[in-house]
């Protein structure tokens, strides 16, 4: 388990330098060439993005209910990202499968907020979600997560993203 959260915690920090480095760089014009939807992608309003790098934030006791809250970051390419944010009971990644529904209540075991930048599209109000939800699975040296969510406005998003250490 330590092994896993230290190679997430090197991946945010990759995520975010790939970020800081390529901001200025010539955009892709076609962001879904080559998508494999078995792998890792994000789908926006019906158009696939490869999901290029991954990481998590760890928000910690973010709202001081005994909750840790964490991001779930995919890269899509040059400064496009999604991030999924989910509440577990403690520190650690939970082991097994679970899945987290859209909830503002900020319990352990749900899913509370969902960020985005796609263009010059982007998150319109602070990580909001109409409704959605998350599943994640933690096996071993696997981590694999899916989620679907649509915005107050109507945005859809879907995702998948697996991982073996």
């Amino acid at each position: 388990m330590h092994k896993m959260k230290k190679v997430l915690n090197y991946l945010m920090i990759a995520a975010v330098a790939a970020l800081v480095c390529t901001a200025c760089s010539k955009d892709n014009e076609d962001d879904t060439e080559g998508v494999d939807k078995s792998k890792n992608y994000v789908n926006y309003n019906g158009k696939d993005y490869a999901i290029t790098d991954a990481g998590y934030a760890d928000y910690k006791d973010f709202y001081e209910n005994g909750t840790y809250s964490y991001g779930m970051r995919f890269m899509l390419g040059e400064s496009n990202f999604v991030e999924v944010d989910v509440l577990f009971s403690n520190s650690t990644f939970p082991e097994g499968s679970k899945t987290y529904s859209y909830s503002t209540s900020h319990a352990a075991g749900t899913m509370d907020a969902f960020f985005y930048q796609i263009g010059d599209d982007k998150s319109e109000s602070t990580g909001s979600l109409k409704s959605g939800s998350a599943t994640m699975s933690n096996n071993g040296d696997t981590i694999e997560f899916s989620f679907n969510v649509t915005t107050p406005d109507g945005k859809t998003f879907s995702g998948h993203y697996k991982e073996t250490f």
